[in-house]
């Protein structure tokens, strides 16, 4: 997992260090909101880290663009989930892994991708990663944008509570941002 997860952080040197900030903030979500079976968290541990494996498919020039991705460019970006995921079928986890990565992108509106998952319908690690991954990119550099401010990036994952993400992960992950700040 480790060495895996290295590989992705090599690839992409603008989100350096983003992987392991977003487990450690993933673990401790999952925790404050009651996931205590011990696969489960494991589960969670190892889909942050590797959540973005399939983004060593997607071409640099895409996933370092300093602008705005073309219709084109964003599904090939899209095609990370599915290959991350069966990428990842081919190791036997002890823990659900890989039904986390392949549902990251998926909205609680059922407007995400790849399957058009609905609501309690998304695992619940997939629904805290996608909460714990936005704000980090959001609050970090990116090629075509400067980090926001955590003011910024907390008003976008309000805005998007019930349409793009689980309103109970988004309440939970609010009452925690104030200790989080060493974290992230």
């Amino acid at each position: 997992v480790e060495t895996l997860a290295m590989a992705v952080d090599a690839k992409d040197q603008v989100t350096h260090g983003h992987i392991r900030r977003v487990q450690t903030f993933a673990l401790r979500l999952a925790k404050a909101l009651g996931v205590n079976d011990p696969n489960e968290l494991k589960a969670i541990e190892a889909a942050a880290l590797l959540h973005d494996m399939g983004k060593l498919a997607v071409p640099e020039h895409i996933l370092n663009k300093p602008g705005k991705l073309t219709a084109a460019e964003f599904e090939a970006m899209k095609l990370h989930v599915d290959v991350g995921a069966d990428i990842l079928s081919s190791i036997e986890f002890p823990y659900p892994v890989v039904p986390i990565v392949r549902a990251h992108h998926e909205n609680w509106d059922g407007t995400g991708y790849p399957r058009g998952l609905k609501g309690d319908d998304i695992p619940i690690g997939a629904r805290i990663l996608s909460v714990v991954d936005c704000y980090d990119a959001l609050t970090s550099d990116r090629p075509y944008r400067p980090a926001m401010t955590q003011e910024q990036a907390t008003a976008i994952v309000v805005e998007r509570r019930g349409t793009m993400y689980d309103p109970r992960v988004v309440g939970t992950f609010l009452e925690l941002l104030p200790t989080l700040g060493k974290v992230i």
